[in-house]
């Protein structure tokens, strides 16, 4: 290799080792994009549990600290939870079946609309009736589909109920048992023991703030457009308001598919001015207003630059589903905010004194300690 020999120019043996390392860390990123893949079933149930048990820990820690045995508060929480995502089945399910006939008449209309529009800039008319078809026919199936295709498959239906089983008591376990798990997982990682305590509870401040902002965001969202819908006299202002608030927890797709659902509505009821005011209305809550919330309920910790966001959530999207789209973006701040605590550990190793100076805490340095990094 022109790496190794020892007359090789310096330019030729820096670009063959970095043609080296590249290799390496595309096959790495292989290997465990494969092995996520293949251990998604258990992968899943992991992260969706940890993610749970962060969200409920502080509410865990404060009903133990009196007389009720921290297993109980556990399964209380973990029956809360259960309880909650019922009821949002249930409210679903309800949402769709009720509006689903009205709902595909609305699309109808609001596709022979955009034949028209196409009619009038001279567009063939036998593609657009045959995208007419197409559209009118799937609809009402997408539309039923969302509920009636979670009971098909016997095999799909029982993965389903073996994923929640496994995540029900891998999160009563983390709230049990949640220092000594803690306590494992600091013993893995490659820092010092401060710096790994720092790290996990820098990782549950992340999740746990990204999921309560991205709620809050959801009912301000929500709010708006629902309301836009409401004095736009739209029908069916319920189901825009379950597709808005359910779109905010995928990042960008989310707001896509919702927004184009709701414009869509108003083009089917009202025509394209509605469809007009209804695009503002959406583009308002979605942009402008999001923009201007975010950096107050997520702080600068999660300041990830969207290019990063969009291609982690697609890919975590491809290879874990639904649940990996929700979690890409916290996962993805806590894996670049345990790369900078690795960095420091390592300065620390190098250099005790300068690091001491950039004690946890105290913001110094690269922008760690203070629970809001910089990115």
């Amino acid at each position: 290799m022109i790496a190794s020999r020892p007359g090789a120019p310096a330019r030729m043996r820096a670009l063959g080792t970095a043609g080296w390392q590249f290799t390496g860390l595309v096959t790495a990123c292989a290997i465990v994009l494969f092995l996520m893949f293949v251990l998604r079933s258990l992968l899943m149930p992991l992260l969706v549990a940890a993610a749970l048990a962060v969200v409920f820990l502080p509410l865990v820690d404060r009903i133990a600290a009196g007389r009720i045995p921290r297993s109980i508060v556990a399964v209380l929480c973990c029956l809360a939870f259960i309880g909650l995502v019922l009821l949002c089945v249930v409210v679903l399910a309800v949402s769709l079946y009720g509006q689903a006939g009205e709902i595909g008449t609305v699309l109808e209309r609001a596709v022979a609309h955009l034949r028209e529009v196409a009619a009038g800039l001279g567009l063939d008319q036998d593609q657009v009736t045959s995208v007419k078809e197409a559209v009118v026919k799937t609809a009402p199936a997408v539309v039923t589909g969302l509920v009636s295709g979670l009971a098909g498959g016997a095999a799909a239906v029982m993965e389903v109920v073996l994923g929640v089983v496994l995540g029900l008591y891998i999160m009563f376990f983390l709230l049990k048992d949640a220092e000594i798990m803690e306590s494992a997982v600091v013993r893995t990682l490659p820092l010092p023991s401060a710096l790994g305590h720092e790290a996990a509870g820098r990782s549950a401040v992340l999740v746990r703030r990204y999921l309560l902002g991205v709620t809050l965001i959801a009912l301000v969202n929500t709010v708006l457009v629902a309301a836009g819908g409401l004095i736009l006299q739209l029908p069916v202002v319920g189901a825009i308001a379950l597709a808005t608030f359910m779109g905010a927890y995928i990042p960008y797709l989310g707001a896509f598919i919702s927004g184009a659902f709701a414009v869509l509505i108003a083009l089917g009821s009202g025509g394209t001015g509605t469809a007009l005011w209804m695009l503002l209305i959406v583009i308002l809550a979605n942009g402008s207003l999001q923009n201007m919330i975010a950096p107050f309920v997520f702080g600068s910790a999660l300041e990830i630059h969207p290019l990063i966001v969009l291609l982690v959530t697609v890919a975590a999207g491809i290879v874990a589903g639904l649940a990996g789209v929700i979690l890409a973006v916290p996962v993805t701040a806590m894996a670049i905010d345990l790369f900078r605590l690795l960095r420091r550990g390592r300065e620390a190793a190098a250099d005790p004194g300068a690091v001491r100076e950039a004690a946890p805490g105290s913001g110094a340095g690269d922008g760690v300690g203070t629970g809001t990094p910089q990115t």
